[in-house]
């Protein structure tokens, strides 16, 4: 008996063979390999957002890992490893006007062109 790859089975491997090829052949086949192929040839192409959409929980997934890293990554840090200076920002101090010429720079960048 030929067990389907050109190669002959005797014996008791030739029954198992049979039984599980009968158990696991199933009915009109041909009929079934009619209608996939028959689906494939009528696949229609996908349209821009559609493929937009099939990536939709790719990229949710992608998003919240990075997220979770960048949490991870800055809560290892600890609370001392950023520089934290008690200088004020150049915005601050043009705003207080306290700083020496800081009236002269407001007034250049608020001149009318």
């Amino acid at each position: 008996m030929s067990n389907g790859d050109g190669h002959n089975v005797t014996g008791p491997d030739a029954q198992l063979c049979a039984a599980l090829r009968s158990a696991l052949e199933m009915p009109h086949d041909g009929a079934f390999v009619t209608r996939l192929r028959a689906l494939v040839r009528q696949r229609r192409e996908r349209t821009w957002d559609e493929v937009l959409a099939g990536w939709f929980w790719q990229g949710v997934l992608a998003t919240s890992m990075v997220v979770a890293a960048a949490v991870l990554g800055l809560s290892a840090l600890g609370p001392g490893a950023t520089t934290s200076t008690d200088e004020e920002s150049v915005a601050v101090q043009l705003i207080d006007a306290q700083s020496p010429g800081a009236d002269v720079l407001i007034a250049s960048m608020t001149r009318v062109r």
